[in-house]
């Protein structure tokens, strides 16, 4: 009865603001479905080819929820938390989209700009999403929290691990399961993705000198203990992933559509695996630091959309305006064709 009791009164004494909110997120999901959604406004064959807004859907409910949960058990503002995980698992979710369109590329030119399409509105609502959390954290202090548990810890990542199934699966589905599971496997991707993190691990021990040389079996406890070591390591292997897909991309580019996606495929899927070690790495610095605040994690989080940014525009970038139009830029005007045709007619007649 005291929750129920403090929820009314919360209600009672922000009506207002919870009225305009409701209305002013009805008009943010108007504008998405009438610019994206089936018959929308700016594409006459929308009926066909548009944005599907149940994953989207979905992604946000677990964003939501995954942070409620660690907020519930570290007493962590809801509002960073929403604001440092939505946009990993926006990306996240992406690139699981984009190794479909790569498994399933057929050259239908309509169908893949729907779906590219898709990506970003994909990241638009990670967008949303952090920057609600951005306006509804309370920029709490450190001592007022508590660290998350090893159940926690493991909770969380069975919650990830759902979330990848269900999204891989709703991905297969709307392929009509002409991919399967084994399109999000790449032994070659896991490879480099955790050879990275082991450099990235070996050169800290190696060059700090208050570590001791740890043995192999020492490795997990020491890593899963230093947070911070964990964070820029696992970073700096998403940065590494974004720069080999765009290598692997233009490697490949003149190639025959299979050996592009194949290619292509494995550096979009170092990133799927590589965010998800870098989620991971952000539950598991949560059970070992209590001041949050010194883990920077939206300053990670920036370096991560810059990776993200990187390999998407420099391997699905939209056509500019220029390349749209440049057609007709380069046509000449009426009357030059026209003089061009009977220059064209009398040469004709001369011979």
């Amino acid at each position: 009865m005291e929750i129920v009791s403090r929820v009314i009164s919360f209600l009672s004494q922000k009506k207002r603001a919870l009225f305009l909110l409701l209305i002013s997120l009805a008009g943010f999901f108007v504008f998405l479905t009438s610019s994206l959604g089936p018959n929308n406004l700016l594409r006459a064959d929308s009926e066909l080819y548009h944005v599907d807004f149940d994953g989207v859907a979905f992604m946000a409910v677990f964003i939501v929820g995954f942070s409620a949960y660690i907020s519930h058990k570290t007493l962590i503002n809801f509002g960073y938390l929403l604001l440092i995980f939505s946009l990993p698992v926006a990306i996240l979710k992406t690139f699981a989209e984009m190794v479909s369109l790569l498994a399933t590329m057929d050259g239908n030119a309509l169908e893949m700009t729907s779906t590219i399409s898709e990506f970003y509105t994909i990241f638009l609502v990670g967008c949303f999403l952090s920057a609600c959390g951005y306006f509804i954290d309370e920029r709490q202090k450190f001592y007022e929290t508590r660290t998350l548990s090893n159940l926690d810890v493991v909770i969380c990542f069975l919650l990830l691990v759902t979330f990848n199934v269900i999204n891989i699966y709703a991905v297969i589905l709307r392929s009509d399961l002409s991919i399967s599971f084994g399109a999000f496997w790449s032994a070659p991707a896991w490879l480099g993705v955790l050879s990275s993190l082991s450099i990235a691990l070996s050169l800290y021990v190696i060059f700090d000198r208050k570590s001791k040389d740890w043995k192999f079996s020492e490795y997990p406890r020491q890593v899963m203990s230093n947070s911070k070591l964990l964070l820029d390591s696992v970073m700096s292997v998403v940065l590494m992933s974004a720069i080999f897909g765009a290598i692997a991309f233009y490697y490949t580019s003149q190639s025959s559509i299979e050996s592009v996606s194949v290619t292509t495929e494995i550096g979009f899927l170092s990133m799927f695996y590589a965010v998800n070690i870098f989620i991971l790495s952000m539950v598991s610095a949560l059970r070992v630091e209590r001041n949050f605040l010194e883990l920077d994690f939206t300053k990670r989080n920036w370096h991560i959309i810059e990776a993200f940014a990187f390999l998407t525009f420099m391997s699905l970038a939209p056509p500019t305006m220029w390349d749209r139009f440049s057609t007709y830029f380069d046509q000449a005007p009426e009357e030059i064709r026209e003089l061009q045709e009977r220059i064209q007619a009398l040469e004709e007649r001369g011979q």
